[in-house]
């Protein structure tokens, strides 16, 4: 079965003996590529032999059939073999391929290029570049004759980084039964009959269609570019030129070369597809809005996506770039959370285009005590979403590796925690994000927001303001108010049940946004601070908030300003026992306690003062020895007891004061005052006896 080599030299050396055949057990490990390493147990103890050059001229080839019989190549006088490897896979049959693609649900584009990300997040690749390659190469020097159909155009696939040892075992092979096929190694074959694998100094040729008549192994050839003679296969390693160094022998990355299928003659899959089917692949895959969630989310280590088409190797035309970076980035103990900015542009129709996008990525790490393992939970937030058509936001395929949930009636949070943790299947979703601590870890995730959103920093990022963080707390009014109008007009039940488990889950949230430091305190020297410390000032944006803010501040009191569904939530469900809120008794404790801020106020700001204190709690007390007491000259004197001066209360009209001389002005209460707070203070309560 092992198919001869082209014969290279006119005058083949004389065939050396062959050794007999190992008396021991043969011993095979497997790597993930279907790369077998053959050993008896007298080399057992040597380290892997598979790469190193063998001395001899002919090469033995060992190969292992389905009956485990280890057979001997005798040597011809006509044929010369070279200095490679053919190795047997006995865990990757050509017949578990064509099964994994007749039941492959997902389109062919669609788990192609999902592969190569997902092989380039598994190697720990920062970049890809992608090249579409319409040139063809010679095939006089080839390790086999009939690989002369892989030397047409190709996709080349390249990641800034070489493979290890372990990484050649772990990544490109499949270590299951052969029931169990990996769909991701089933991808490739929708394009192409044949791999080719650049890394470093080795090169693998895997060419499984051969072995698809007798349904047999599929075999690999291996090469050591800086061991190996490879120059009598000049025309087989053409195609690998631009990408190795001068010397020829070695590639500072990972690439795959996929030459596309050119006959539908193959038993592997009879569709044939072009460059141009593959751009239209690329731009289809990115123009989904879940495919770049998935970037931004799963693929966090690639940076920089390129695909470039060439002819020559010398010029180039850019089909589309995705390139990502961090903005900012804030370091937690269990927690990291970024501002990425991501750059996608596409040519189209000889044009291009850029869109620009900005996320909120968070990731969260814990320890789960159910399963006894370390969890990573990731939440991705749109800030500036992209400018896709809407039509673009449906999704590619049902199944994701993420979730996503609808936090506000504006925002929706995508998410994903990796490993899977084991759930019951009777569990509600709330109860499962409660097991995988979702509500803790999106407390810290708005902890983290609000510190690379800080009021007080100037940066590229002053776009973004405080309100930001106020908007991602639940409105548990709002959420009632979905999930009422969604029973009224019997909308679809999946957007009911996602309503019910926001409100199930929010008492979850709220108690713990309320044991962080999330509220920013306008005084200064303050910043965020603790429920335990701020006071909360709940009166509505207006220039009474303004001087209550003032007056506080002053006081260096740590007073935080809230909208009233952050207030709403925090005395629902957070430690009352901490939570404080602004009230005219704090106002007058504070102002009797620092007599001197009243002197720096204005006539309409004490007016202000005085209203927020009498008309929110009429107790004299309140404004007992405060200068608070508004007199028709536009002056004040200090609330006293009976034994003060008297001051005269006329009808709330200012005609009535024209009666008297403008130096007796300042004997009555200011009729010119809001009407409600002139008759809290002509009442009963405030005048003496």
């Amino acid at each position: 079965m092992i198919r001869k080599i082209r014969k290279i030299f006119r005058t083949p050396p004389p065939p050396l003996p062959l050794p007999p055949p190992p008396p021991t057990t043969t011993t095979i490990t497997t790597n993930k590529n279907g790369n077998i390493h053959k050993m008896n147990n007298s080399e057992s103890t040597s380290h892997d032999t598979s790469y190193v050059k063998q001395e001899s001229s002919p090469v033995s080839n060992h190969l292992n059939t389905e009956s485990s019989k280890t057979n001997q190549i005798p040597s011809t006088d006509d044929v010369q073999y070279a200095k490679m490897r053919i190795i047997s896979s006995p865990v990757f049959q050509l017949r578990d391929i064509i099964r994994a693609l007749l039941s492959s649900s997902s389109p062919s584009s669609c788990n192609l290029i999902s592969t190569f990300l997902t092989y380039g997040q598994l190697l720990g690749a920062s970049s890809i570049h992608g090249y579409l390659v319409d040139r063809c190469y010679d095939t006089q020097t080839l390790i086999n004759d009939e690989f002369s159909s892989y030397q047409g155009v190709a996709l080349c696939i390249t990641y800034d980084i070489k493979l290890s040892e372990q990484q050649w075992e772990d990544i490109f092979g499949i270590h299951e039964s052969t029931s169990i096929i990996s769909k991701t190694a089933s991808s490739f074959f929708h394009l192409t009959d044949f791999l080719c694998i650049l890394s470093g100094s080795r090169v693998v040729y895997y060419d499984p269609n051969e072995r698809m008549i007798n349904d047999e192994r599929a075999y690999v050839s291996m090469f050591d570019l800086e061991h190996d003679d490879i120059e009598i296969f000049q025309d087989q390693f053409s195609p690998l030129d631009y990408f190795l160094l001068k010397s020829k022998t070695f590639y500072n990355g990972t690439l795959i070369r996929l030459p596309l299928r050119t006959t539908s003659t193959t038993q592997i899959s009879t569709k044939i597809q072009t460059l141009d089917d593959i751009k239209q692949q690329i731009y289809q895959y990115f123009c989904y809005h879940n495919s770049l969630i998935e970037l931004l989310l799963i693929q966090t280590n690639l940076n920089t996506i390129e695909f470039d088409y060439t002819k020559d190797f010398q010029l180039f035309t850019k089909l589309l770039s995705i390139e990502k970076h961090s903005l900012a980035t804030m370091y937690d103990i269990q927690s990291t959370t970024q501002i990425i900015h991501l750059t996608l542009t596409k040519l189209i129709n000889d044009i291009s285009t850029s869109d620009v996008s900005r996320w909120f990525l968070s990731i969260h790490n814990d320890y789960n005590e159910i399963d006894k393992r370390k969890t990573e939970l990731k939440f991705l937030l749109p800030i500036i979403p992209l400018s896709t058509p809407s039509e673009s936001y449906i999704s590619l395929s049902k199944s994701h590796n993420y979730q996503s949930i609808q936090i506000t009636s504006s925002r929706i949070l995508y998410y994903c925690i990796s490993p899977i943790l084991n759930t019951f299947p009777n569990d509600d979703l709330c109860t499962q994000l409660c097991q995988i601590k979702f509500p803790q870890a999106y407390a810290l995730f708005l902890k983290d927001l609000s510190r690379l959103i800080n009021p007080t920093t100037t940066t590229s990022l002053s776009n973004l303001s405080i309100d930001l963080i106020w908007e991602l707390m639940p409105d548990i009014d709002e959420h009632q108010r979905l999930l009422n109008e969604n029973q009224k007009y019997s909308l679809q039940q999946q957007q009911q049940q996602n309503i019910q488990f926001i409100n199930n889950i929010i008492p979850n949230i709220w108690e713990e946004i309320g044991k962080q430091e999330l509220f920013y305190s306008v005084t200064e020297g303050w910043g965020y601070v603790a429920i335990e410390d701020m006071i909360i000032n709940n009166v509505e944006p207006s220039p009474m908030q303004d001087v209550l803010t003032y007056v506080f501040s002053e006081a260096n009191a740590p007073i935080v300003i809230l909208p009233s569904h952050v207030i709403n939530g925090l005395c629902k469900y957070s430690n009352k026992h901490y939570l404080k809120v602004m009230t005219p008794f704090h106002a007058s404790k504070l102002l009797s306690e620092n007599s001197s801020i009243i002197t720096n106020l204005t006539f309409e700001q004490k007016l202000l003062l005085l209203k927020y204190i009498i008309l929110n709690d009429p107790d004299p007390d309140l404004v007992l020895e405060l200068e608070l007491l508004p007199l028709a000259n536009n002056t004040f004197i200090t609330f006293q007891t009976k034994q003060a001066s008297s001051i005269y209360i006329i009808d709330n009209n200012p005609d009535f004061l024209k009666l008297f001389n403008i130096k007796q002005y300042d004997r009555f209460l200011n009729p010119n005052i809001d009407e409600n707070l002139f008759n809290k203070l002509s009442s009963k309560n405030f005048q003496g006896n």
